[in-house]
């Protein structure tokens, strides 16, 4: 019984080794065939990595008007929001209440108040959330 215990953990090791190396070679070989490409593959890399840095300038301007309302209880909330370069200020209304303003400060994506200590919205693409108001669209 010992025996075949013994010659079954040969077996299963030598297995396991030719089955790694196997892999390996086949991951080796897989690598030589791709370098003769990597010239052109590089260059379109670069045209890749160049589109992708113009799509994320586009996308990081979030300057601009966002607006939006929402029914609370019969009475219609509209708020609107604006954006210019570091600053933000916004003002919502219930029904026929007196505005409300408020106004802080842009870090990146994300709308804090006016102390820049404490984040109370952001901007995803062409929507902006803050806390208390509802969704707005640019």
């Amino acid at each position: 019984m010992r025996n075949i215990k013994k010659h079954l953990a040969v077996a299963l090791f030598s297995l396991s080794t030719m089955v790694f190396i196997a892999c390996d070679s086949n991951s080796n070989k897989s690598n030589n065939s791709n370098s003769g490409n990597s010239e052109s593959n590089s260059s379109k890399q670069r045209e890749q990595t160049s589109k992708q840095r113009e799509q994320t300038k586009v996308e990081d301007n979030i300057d601009g008007v966002y607006s939006g309302s929402q029914n609370i209880s019969g009475l219609e909330l509209v708020a609107k929001l604006t954006i210019s370069g570091s600053r933000w200020s916004a003002t919502s209304q219930l029904g026929y209440d007196s505005p409300e303003y408020q106004n802080g400060v842009v870090k990146g994506n994300d709308l804090y108040d006016d102390s820049g200590m404490i984040k109370i919205g952001y901007v995803s693409g062409n929507s902006a959330s803050i806390n208390g108001y509802p969704s707005m669209r640019k």
